[in-house]
């Protein structure tokens, strides 16, 4: 960087990234240890590169990460673990570093500002920190909950509804010559490692996280860790597969069908899981809900998942959702067909929950015809349909 760099080109200060850290909140911390404003110092150490005008942590290039490798005298392994892209073959087959991606919450950037709730945070976590910081993790939809303190995430200020614009807090502001904290509201002030006992009205009304969930998250996150998920006694996976699968079974969850809302309703009863209510077409994507959406659908989820394949199979065939339904938008499809279910969850829907629509054959559709002509009506779809007891007739009528 000119001006503050030594002659072998590490920064004066080359603080490392802490565990789980997200990149954005390592420059952040860094800028604060020069003395530096932040955009600032990422204008000096990258030279008329746009920086802080899309999401850094999931589309930051080979350009950024070698040159905070090299300046911090930090392995590249080490710093491609802050991004987002690191998840690749865990959470997703393949990274889309544009646009988005499976599980990974968006910030919808404006002009440097962060506008939608994709960053979470845990004000214990932030509070217990030396130096606080923010997590990978807290970026992931699955995370609803902190797995260590048991309480559940924010995505906002509780105070002023914000979004999270840590990397916002000095700009523009003249009197303040450097990062100050990552903690405080950019929009109020609100230091957000306050307790849950200070916590604003705004907050009220999250419920505290019970141990299953907690438990559940945990699992995940080990999922995370070791690539693969444990789903019953006899059956383990690769966790990208169990991902695929759990946002597709919070996807047919959050449906407005009748028969998926008649099992919502027999979960929250017998489990104790809090009621969701459909949001208005057009059904945001799970990773775009807000964190108590997401909440609830993990956990129907979890409860469905729980002595796999047993209660899953059970509640499916008491409230008539058969294959047509968990299998919408997913099938085991011919090779480089996508998107495909993965095998173990399409498995048990396929030999347990299948059931063949009835198709007339050519003879029936012809004796229709037939009969409705001897009647003087002239035949139609609709009447087919009707009197065939099916929903269409796809074959051509003469």
């Amino acid at each position: 960087m000119s001006g503050i760099h030594t002659s072998n080109g590490i920064w004066p200060v080359h603080l490392k990234p802490k565990e789980d850290e997200l990149l954005s909140s390592w420059l952040a911390r860094l800028a604060m240890a020069h003395g530096q404003k932040l955009h600032t110092f990422c204008a000096m150490a990258w030279p008329g590169k746009a920086i802080w005008n899309r999401d850094l942590d999931k589309s930051a290039d080979a350009e950024i990460l070698q040159s905070l490798s090299k300046r911090t005298g930090t392995p590249y392994e080490r710093v491609w673990t802050t991004t987002l892209a690191s998840y690749e073959g865990v959470l997703y087959e393949r990274y889309n570093r544009l646009g988005p991606a499976a599980w990974i919450m968006p910030v919808g950037v404006y002009h440097r500002t962060r506008r939608r709730f994709g960053l979470q945070y845990c004000p214990c976590c932030l509070a217990e920190d030396r130096e606080p910081y923010y997590r990978r993790k807290w970026r992931l939809a699955f995370m609803t909950v902190c797995e260590r303190h048991g309480m559940p995430l924010r995505d906002r200020c509780p105070q002023c509804g914000a979004a999270v614009n840590f990397h916002r807090g000095e700009m523009g502001d003249h009197r303040k010559f450097a990062v100050v904290s990552l903690t405080l509201c950019s929009t109020c002030g609100y230091d957000l490692r306050e307790p849950v006992s200070s916590m604003p009205t705004i907050d009220a009304s999250l419920p505290p996280a019970a141990p299953a969930e907690v438990e559940f998250t945990r699992g995940l996150l080990r999922a995370v860790d070791s690539g693969i998920v444990r789903i019953s006694e006899s059956v383990t996976t690769y966790s990208v597969l169990y991902f695929a699968a759990l946002r597709h079974l919070m996807t047919i969850l959050a449906m407005g069908d009748k028969r998926v809302e008649m099992l919502r309703q027999e979960v929250s009863t017998l489990y104790g899981v809090e009621a969701f209510s459909p949001p208005p077409r057009p059904r945001p994507d799970v990773q775009e809900m807000d964190v108590a959406a997401r909440r609830q659908l993990l956990g129907y989820a979890r409860c469905l998942l729980e002595g796999w394949p047993g209660r899953f199979i059970e509640l499916s065939r008491k409230h008539k959702l058969w294959s047509s339904v968990w299998l919408r938008h997913m099938g085991p499809g011919p090779k480089g067909r996508e998107p495909a279910a993965p095998f173990w969850f399409w498995s048990v829907v396929h030999d347990f929950l299948y059931r063949a629509r009835y198709r007339p054959s050519n003879d029936e559709v012809w004796e229709a015809i037939n009969y409705l002509k001897r009647k003087g009506e002239v035949p139609n779809r609709l009447k087919l349909s009707r009197l065939l007891g099916v929903a269409v007739i796809r074959r051509e009528i003469c």
